[in-house]
Parts: structure tokens; sequence; C-alpha cells
């Protein structure tokens, strides 16, 4: 996928519950891993003295973005191995005050896919605690993440039914 941002991550023995795979809220803290990444990834702008800026420079100083909401479609057990999964991250909408993010936990191949998911970020006004427009520059960032719909299987199958 263009666009995506993909990394490696590292499994830990405690993330494995008693069924010996990876737990399912051990999934929502890979999300904020690649959450975490995506916004200290390059923004395409650059300082007065040429350094880069990160996307989350961008978001402005009296602000920070929240979670509004998450979902997760779990697609195969993930068990404990060395290897790392594959996480990718990517935009799927950006609205005026909030965007959307989109997940893949996958092998690095794509063979297997081990979970899909979507975060609803707000951006937030430290002082206020209320939404504010996203600042073009970084509704700009953010579109160069721009990727397609999270392929959930409730998706697909309400298209089947259309």
């Amino acid at each position: 996928m263009p666009n995506v941002s993909r990394f490696p991550l590292q499994l830990r023995f405690s993330d494995i519950d008693s069924y010996g795979h990876v737990n399912n809220v051990t999934f929502l803290s890979y999300l904020e891993t690649a959450r975490v990444r995506l916004h200290s990834s390059p923004s395409g702008q650059t300082t007065d003295d040429g350094g880069q800026l990160s996307v989350s420079d961008l978001a402005g100083a009296g602000n920070f973005t929240l979670v509004g909401r998450q979902e997760i479609e779990y697609l195969a057990p993930l068990l404990f191995r060395p290897e790392p999964v594959w996480v990718s991250v990517w935009v799927t909408e950006v609205g005026g005050s909030s965007f959307a993010l989109g997940y893949k936990v996958s092998e690095e191949d794509g063979s297997a896919t081990y979970a899909v998911g979507e975060t609803a970020m707000v951006l937030v006004n430290r002082e206020s605690g209320r939404p504010v427009p996203l600042p073009e520059l970084y509704r700009k960032a953010l579109e160069r993440y721009r990727g397609p719909e999270v392929p959930f299987r409730r998706r697909a199958s309400q298209s089947a039914g259309a």
C-alpha cells in the first residue's frame, strides 16, 4: 500500500495470555505504538534551518490528540515467537478536528494478517479540553500518509449484501 508506514514490532513474553497467544488487549498497545511512530514520521515540512519536522510537530504546541474510538478485528491467533510481527499504519480519513488511522498487524511478507484496526483521533486544545480544527500544515502532513479504508470483514459482507 502506498503512503503506509510499516515497522517491525518485537513480541514480548508478557504479551502472551493463558491461551498461549497475544492477548486481545495487547493489540491495542501495538496500535498505539504504530500511532506514535506515524506521528514521529517526516511531515514533508522543514524548519528554517533545513531540519525535518515530524507530523506531531505540526499539531500545534497547545494541542494534543485523544483517542475518540477504536475498533479491532482479530483474524488469526498470534503466537509467541522470536521473529517480529509487522505493523502498518496509515490515515484513512481527515475531518475538521479529527482523523482516522488504519492498521494491519501481519507477517512482513503479508502471508498472514493477525488483526486490522481503526482509531478515530481528535485534536484537542490543552487549556480548554475542547476539539480544535486541524491546522492546515498538520492536515497536509496527515494526507501524506493517506491510504485505503480498513478491510474489515463486516464492510465486505455489507457490500456483498447490498
